[in-house]
C-alpha cells in the first residue's frame, strides 16, 4: 500500500504529452532554459507588481518617516520665524537705544552733526539678488525676508560703527577742542560791563519785548576785542547802515562752535585767516543797529545761538588775562584791587 502510494505521488508531479504516432502518452520534459525564463519573468513581474504597489501608496497615504520628516520640518520653519521675529524686535530695541545715546550724548559732546535717520534707515536697492538666490527654495519667501532683515541689521551696525569711529577720532582731539571752545571773555574788563543779557528785554529801538541772542558788553568806541577760542575767520562784513550787526566778524571754532562780535568800529583779521584764542580781532564801535559803543557777542552751537554766559570761565584772574590777551595789565578795565 505504502510503495502504491509513492508511485502514485511520483507520477502526479509528472506531466505527459499524447504522442499522434505512437497514439500513447509519453513523459513531457520542460528544459533547463525554459524554466529559468519562466522564474526570471515570474520575478519581475513580481518587482514590477511590488514598486507600483508601494507607489500608489507613498502618492496618496505618507509612511511614518515620511510623516515624522514633515513634523520636523514644520517645527523648524515654525522656530526660524520665531527667531527671525525675536531678532528683529531684540536689535531694532538695542540699535535705537544706541542710536539715541549716540545723537543726544555722545555727537553733541564733540560738537558732531546727528546721524539723519535716512541714513540710519538706508535700505538696498531691489530684491532681485534674493530672489535669484532663494527664489527657487520651497520657503523661498521666509528665506528672503530672512535675509533681509540680516542686511538692514548688518546696515544699521555699519553705521554706528562709523558714528564710533568719528566718535573716537574726536576723542583723540579732546585738548585740541579745549582751545577751541570760546570760554573767554571778549573785552578787557574786569568785571565785566553787560548791558544787556541773553534772553528777552526791552527793545532800546521800538520798546516792547524782544529776544535778545546774546550779550551786550558796554565800553568806549576803540576798545581792543579779542576772540575767544582758536578758529578760522568764517566771515568779515562791512555795513556802516543803521541796521544789522554792522561791522561784523564770525569765527568759526570748529567742533560745532562758532562766535560773532557786531557793531564794531574796525575789524583787523580776514576771511579764511586763522586766530588764536586772546588775539585781537578788531575794536568796539557802534555800526549797525546800535545807539551806543558796545560789542554784541554771540555764541552758535550747531547754528544756534546759545547763553554765553554758560562758556565762560569765571574764576580767571587778571594775571590770565594779560597771558591770554597779550597785553599790559593796564589795559584791563575795572577795579581788582
Amino acid at each position: 500500500m505504502h510503495a502504491f502510494r509513492h508511485k502514485y505521488q511520483t507520477m502526479a508531479k509528472l506531466k505527459y504529452k499524447f504522442n499522434k504516432e505512437t497514439l500513447s502518452f509519453e513523459v513531457y520534459k520542460t528544459s533547463i532554459l525554459k524554466r529559468f525564463k519562466r522564474s526570471v519573468g515570474f520575478f519581475v513581474l513580481s518587482v514590477v507588481v511590488a514598486v507600483g504597489c508601494f507607489s500608489i501608496y507613498a502618492h496618496y497615504f505618507d509612511t511614518p518617516k515620511l510623516l515624522s520628516l514633515r513634523r520636523a520640518n514644520a517645527e523648524l520653519v515654525l522656530g526660524l520665524e520665531l527667531l527671525k521675529k525675536d531678532i528683529t524686535t531684540q536689535t531694532d530695541k538695542i540699535l535705537l537705544q544706541m542710536q539715541l545715546r549716540d545723537n543726544n550724548v555722545y555727537r553733541p559732546t564733540f560738537g558732531l552733526q546727528d546721524v539723519p535717520l535716512t541714513v540710519r534707515n538706508a535700505g538696498f536697492g531691489g530684491v532681485d539678488r534674493y530672489t535669484s538666490k532663494y527664489g527657487k527654495s520651497t520657503y523661498a519667501n521666509l528665506l528672503m525676508d530672512c535675509a533681509l532683515q540680516l542686511d538692514r541689521l548688518q546696515r544699521k551696525v555699519y553705521v554706528q560703527t562709523m558714528s564710533f569711529d568719528t566718535i573716537a577720532h574726536n576723542a583723540l582731539l579732546i585738548e585740541q577742542m579745549a582751545e577751541c571752545v570760546p570760554t573767554i571773555q571778549p573785552i578787557a574788563a574786569v568785571p565785566l560791563h553787560v548791558n544787556s543779557y541773553f534772553g528777552v528785554r526791552v527793545d532800546p529801538f521800538g520798546g516792547g519785548l524782544r529776544e535778545h541772542l546774546g550779550l551786550d558788553f558796554a565800553g568806549k568806541t576803540g576798545d581792543k576785542i579779542f576772540v575767544t577760542g582758536n578758529g578760522k575767520v568764517a566771515t568779515v562784513d562791512y555795513s556802516f547802515a543803521r541796521s544789522g550787526y554792522g561791522n561784523c566778524v564770525v569765527i568759526d571754532h570748529g567742533f560745532g562752535y562758532k562766535t560773532r562780535y557786531a557793531h564794531l568800529q574796525t575789524i583787523s583779521v580776514r576771511q579764511g585767516q586763522q586766530v588764536q584764542r586772546g588775539e585781537q580781532i578788531g575794536t568796539m564801535g557802534s555800526t549797525g543797529r546800535s545807539v551806543a559803543p558796545h560789542l554784541h557777542y554771540e555764541v552758535l552751537y550747531r547754528n544756534k545761538q546759545v547763553n554765553p554766559l554758560n562758556f565762560f570761565v569765571n574764576d580767571l584772574e587778571p594775571k590770565d588775562l594779560v597771558s591770554i590777551m597779550n597785553i599790559d595789565i593796564t589795559e584791563i578795565k575795572g577795579d581788582f584791587d
